[in-house]
Protein backbone atom coordinates (compact mmCIF):
# COMPACT_ATOMS: atom_id res chain seq x y z
CA UNK A 1 0.00 0.00 0.00
CA UNK A 2 2.80 2.41 0.88
CA UNK A 3 4.49 1.64 -2.39
CA UNK A 4 1.36 2.57 -4.32
CA UNK A 5 1.02 5.81 -2.38
CA UNK A 6 4.63 6.66 -3.18
CA UNK A 7 4.12 5.99 -6.89
CA UNK A 8 1.00 8.15 -6.92
CA UNK A 9 2.83 11.00 -5.22
CA UNK A 10 5.72 10.79 -7.66
CA UNK A 11 3.34 10.72 -10.59
CA UNK A 12 1.40 13.69 -9.27
CA UNK A 13 4.59 15.67 -8.74
CA UNK A 14 5.70 14.88 -12.29
CA UNK A 15 2.40 16.08 -13.70
CA UNK A 16 2.56 19.27 -11.68
CA UNK A 17 6.16 19.85 -12.75
CA UNK A 18 5.23 19.29 -16.41
CA UNK A 19 2.29 21.70 -16.18
CA UNK A 20 4.45 24.35 -14.54
CA UNK A 21 7.09 24.00 -17.28
CA UNK A 22 4.44 24.23 -19.99
CA UNK A 23 2.90 27.23 -18.32
CA UNK A 24 6.26 28.94 -18.11
CA UNK A 25 6.96 28.17 -21.75
CA UNK A 26 3.55 29.52 -22.75
CA UNK A 27 4.07 32.62 -20.66
CA UNK A 28 7.48 33.28 -22.25
CA UNK A 29 6.16 32.77 -25.80
CA UNK A 30 3.11 35.01 -25.44
CA UNK A 31 4.98 38.37 -25.50
CA UNK A 32 7.03 37.16 -28.47
CA UNK A 33 3.88 36.20 -30.38
CA UNK A 34 2.28 39.55 -29.62
CA UNK A 35 5.43 41.35 -30.74
CA UNK A 36 5.51 39.41 -34.02
CA UNK A 37 1.84 40.16 -34.72
CA UNK A 38 2.36 43.87 -34.03
CA UNK A 39 5.45 43.90 -36.24
CA UNK A 40 3.55 42.30 -39.12
CA UNK A 41 0.77 44.90 -38.84
CA UNK A 42 3.26 47.76 -38.73
CA UNK A 43 5.14 46.33 -41.70
CA UNK A 44 1.96 46.02 -43.76
CA UNK A 45 0.89 49.56 -42.84
CA UNK A 46 4.30 51.00 -43.71
CA UNK A 47 4.33 49.15 -47.03
CA UNK A 48 0.86 50.42 -47.93
CA UNK A 49 1.73 53.97 -46.91
CA UNK A 50 4.94 53.90 -48.94
CA UNK A 51 3.26 52.48 -52.04
CA UNK A 52 0.56 55.18 -51.90
CA UNK A 53 2.94 58.02 -51.17
CA UNK A 54 2.99 60.22 -54.28
CA UNK A 55 3.39 63.89 -55.07
CA UNK A 56 0.66 66.18 -56.31
CA UNK A 57 0.53 66.71 -60.07
CA UNK A 58 -1.88 68.76 -62.18
CA UNK A 59 -4.27 66.72 -64.34
CA UNK A 60 -6.80 67.90 -66.95
CA UNK A 61 -10.41 67.34 -65.83
CA UNK A 62 -11.68 67.33 -69.41
CA UNK A 63 -10.19 67.43 -72.90
CA UNK A 64 -8.56 70.80 -73.60
CA UNK A 65 -8.09 72.05 -77.15
CA UNK A 66 -5.12 73.93 -78.54
CA UNK A 67 -5.38 77.65 -77.82
CA UNK A 68 -7.46 77.20 -74.67
CA UNK A 69 -6.38 79.26 -71.66
CA UNK A 70 -6.41 77.06 -68.57
CA UNK A 71 -8.69 78.09 -65.68
CA UNK A 72 -9.31 76.62 -62.22
CA UNK A 73 -12.25 74.55 -63.49
CA UNK A 74 -10.07 72.80 -66.10
CA UNK A 75 -7.53 71.14 -63.81
CA UNK A 76 -7.18 69.30 -60.51
CA UNK A 77 -4.38 67.98 -58.32
CA UNK A 78 -3.85 64.24 -58.14
CA UNK A 79 -1.38 62.22 -56.06
CA UNK A 80 0.93 60.31 -58.42
CA UNK A 81 4.32 58.63 -58.38
CA UNK A 82 6.23 59.52 -61.53
CA UNK A 83 9.79 58.90 -60.36
CA UNK A 84 12.39 59.83 -63.00
CA UNK A 85 9.92 61.53 -65.36
CA UNK A 86 8.50 63.87 -62.70
CA UNK A 87 10.44 66.88 -63.97
CA UNK A 88 8.52 66.73 -67.26
CA UNK A 89 5.17 67.50 -65.61
CA UNK A 90 3.56 70.27 -63.59
CA UNK A 91 3.86 69.49 -59.88
CA UNK A 92 1.80 71.11 -57.14
CA UNK A 93 4.04 74.21 -56.76
CA UNK A 94 3.93 74.88 -60.53
CA UNK A 95 0.46 76.25 -61.16
CA UNK A 96 -0.62 75.91 -64.84
CA UNK A 97 -3.68 78.16 -64.46
CA UNK A 98 -3.51 81.04 -66.94
CA UNK A 99 -1.24 79.17 -69.35
CA UNK A 100 -2.30 78.30 -72.89
CA UNK A 101 -2.65 74.80 -74.31
CA UNK A 102 -0.29 74.29 -77.25
CA UNK A 103 -0.85 70.52 -77.58
CA UNK A 104 -4.29 68.94 -77.19
CA UNK A 105 -4.82 67.43 -73.75
CA UNK A 106 -7.14 64.50 -73.11
CA UNK A 107 -9.28 64.10 -69.99
CA UNK A 108 -7.26 62.80 -67.00
CA UNK A 109 -3.99 63.49 -68.81
CA UNK A 110 -1.12 64.82 -66.71
CA UNK A 111 -0.17 68.32 -67.83
CA UNK A 112 3.36 68.21 -69.20
CA UNK A 113 5.77 71.08 -69.59
CA UNK A 114 5.62 70.72 -73.37
CA UNK A 115 1.82 70.82 -73.63
CA UNK A 116 1.31 74.40 -72.39
CA UNK A 117 2.91 77.80 -72.88
CA UNK A 118 2.59 81.42 -71.82
CA UNK A 119 2.71 83.04 -75.27
CA UNK A 120 -0.54 84.83 -76.11
CA UNK A 121 -0.02 83.94 -79.77
CA UNK A 122 -1.26 80.46 -78.91
CA UNK A 123 -4.67 81.75 -77.80
CA UNK A 124 -7.62 80.55 -79.85
CA UNK A 125 -8.50 83.29 -82.31
CA UNK A 126 -10.91 84.01 -85.14
CA UNK A 127 -10.24 85.87 -88.38
CA UNK A 128 -12.48 88.94 -88.22
CA UNK A 129 -13.00 91.27 -91.20
CA UNK A 130 -13.34 95.01 -90.53
CA UNK A 131 -13.48 98.12 -92.64
CA UNK A 132 -11.68 101.38 -91.85
CA UNK A 133 -11.13 104.69 -93.56
CA UNK A 134 -7.87 104.99 -95.44
CA UNK A 135 -6.94 108.00 -93.27
CA UNK A 136 -7.46 105.88 -90.14
CA UNK A 137 -4.90 103.27 -91.10
CA UNK A 138 -1.32 103.84 -90.00
CA UNK A 139 1.36 103.86 -92.70
CA UNK A 140 3.93 101.13 -92.84
CA UNK A 141 1.91 98.29 -91.39
CA UNK A 142 2.57 94.85 -92.83
CA UNK A 143 0.74 91.57 -92.65
CA UNK A 144 1.67 89.56 -89.57
CA UNK A 145 2.55 92.42 -87.24
CA UNK A 146 0.67 93.57 -84.16
CA UNK A 147 -1.73 96.50 -84.28
CA UNK A 148 -3.92 98.38 -81.80
CA UNK A 149 -7.55 99.12 -82.64
CA UNK A 150 -9.17 102.26 -81.21
CA UNK A 151 -12.80 103.32 -81.37
CA UNK A 152 -13.41 107.00 -82.12
CA UNK A 153 -16.80 108.72 -82.05
CA UNK A 154 -17.52 111.33 -84.71
CA UNK A 155 -19.11 114.62 -83.68
CA UNK A 156 -22.59 115.05 -85.15
CA UNK A 157 -25.04 117.92 -84.69
CA UNK A 158 -23.12 119.34 -81.76
CA UNK A 159 -23.58 116.22 -79.58
CA UNK A 160 -21.07 115.39 -76.86
CA UNK A 161 -18.24 113.17 -78.01
CA UNK A 162 -16.75 110.41 -75.90
CA UNK A 163 -13.01 109.99 -75.55
CA UNK A 164 -11.37 107.44 -77.87
CA UNK A 165 -11.33 103.91 -76.46
CA UNK A 166 -8.77 101.18 -76.98
CA UNK A 167 -10.87 98.26 -78.20
CA UNK A 168 -8.11 95.70 -78.69
CA UNK A 169 -4.36 95.89 -78.35
CA UNK A 170 -1.64 93.74 -79.88
CA UNK A 171 -3.84 91.83 -82.34
CA UNK A 172 -2.28 90.23 -85.40
CA UNK A 173 -3.00 91.64 -88.85
CA UNK A 174 -3.80 88.72 -91.13
CA UNK A 175 -4.37 90.71 -94.31
CA UNK A 176 -5.62 93.93 -95.88
CA UNK A 177 -6.37 95.41 -99.27
CA UNK A 178 -3.77 98.11 -99.97
CA UNK A 179 -5.49 99.32 -103.15
CA UNK A 180 -8.19 101.13 -101.19
CA UNK A 181 -5.62 103.38 -99.52
CA UNK A 182 -4.49 104.71 -102.89
CA UNK A 183 -7.99 105.84 -103.82
CA UNK A 184 -8.93 107.25 -100.42
CA UNK A 185 -11.76 104.75 -99.96
CA UNK A 186 -12.43 102.35 -97.12
CA UNK A 187 -9.90 99.58 -96.58
CA UNK A 188 -10.83 96.00 -95.72
CA UNK A 189 -8.69 94.36 -93.07
CA UNK A 190 -8.69 90.92 -91.50
CA UNK A 191 -7.42 90.62 -87.93
CA UNK A 192 -6.90 87.68 -85.58
CA UNK A 193 -9.07 88.22 -82.52
CA UNK A 194 -9.33 86.02 -79.44
CA UNK A 195 -12.74 84.35 -79.44
CA UNK A 196 -14.07 86.11 -76.36
CA UNK A 197 -13.26 89.53 -77.88
CA UNK A 198 -14.98 89.14 -81.25
CA UNK A 199 -18.28 90.65 -80.09
CA UNK A 200 -16.46 93.57 -78.49
CA UNK A 201 -14.83 94.42 -81.81
CA UNK A 202 -18.01 93.97 -83.86
CA UNK A 203 -20.02 96.15 -81.48
CA UNK A 204 -17.48 98.92 -81.98
CA UNK A 205 -18.19 98.90 -85.73
CA UNK A 206 -21.89 99.75 -85.32
CA UNK A 207 -21.20 103.44 -84.73
CA UNK A 208 -18.24 105.77 -84.83
CA UNK A 209 -15.14 104.56 -86.60
CA UNK A 210 -12.09 102.42 -86.02
CA UNK A 211 -8.53 103.73 -86.08
CA UNK A 212 -5.67 101.29 -86.67
CA UNK A 213 -2.45 102.12 -84.83
CA UNK A 214 0.86 100.39 -85.44
CA UNK A 215 2.22 98.84 -82.25
CA UNK A 216 5.79 99.20 -80.99
CA UNK A 217 7.11 101.65 -83.57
Amino acid sequence: MGVYIFIINVTARSLVTTMVIKKRNSSSRLPLAIALICASFLSAFALAAFSNHGKGYWVAKTALRIGHQISTKDVQLRSLTLQASSSNYFGKPQNPIGLIVIRKLEADEIISQSSVGDNSEFLSSDAVPISVRSADLADGIVIGESIDIYWVQDRRNGELVSDPILILGGVSLLGFDKSGKNFGSDIALTVAVEKTQVLRLLNATTQGRLVIVKSNV
